[in-house]
């Protein structure tokens, strides 16, 4: 989803963004920024132009809340709800496998 930056606070380390196609504004903690290097300090720009997926949840008084936030064209911007699914289904498949077996003789 294409949205822009409206704002932004790096000491409280969240903020809004916008875009016409989400009902309405939609809250951004730094931890969901992804930037070109893991270690870099996560902020954002109010006015700055943005790739996000989100979710309907409530938090801070926002009905939504952003999942993944970067800038257009960064690297791994080719991502989309459906990788998401795929995370979730891979963590359940490997925690099926867990097998536990207790010793009856004892």
């Amino acid at each position: 989803m294409h949205g822009t930056v409206r704002s932004w606070d790096d000491e409280s380390g969240w903020g809004v963004l916008v875009s016409p196609e989400v009902p309405g504004e939609v809250w951004a903690h730094f931890s969901a920024v992804r930037t070109p290097d893991p270690d870099a300090f996560a902020s954002l720009d109010p006015g700055e132009a943005v790739l996000f997926t989100w979710e309907e949840a409530e938090q801070d008084g926002y009905s939504y809340r952003a999942l993944r936030v970067q800038q257009p064209g960064g690297p791994g911007t080719d991502w989309d709800d459906a990788e998401d699914e795929d995370d979730e289904e891979a963590d359940v498949d490997a925690l099926s496998d867990v097998r536990i077996e207790f010793d009856s003789d004892s």
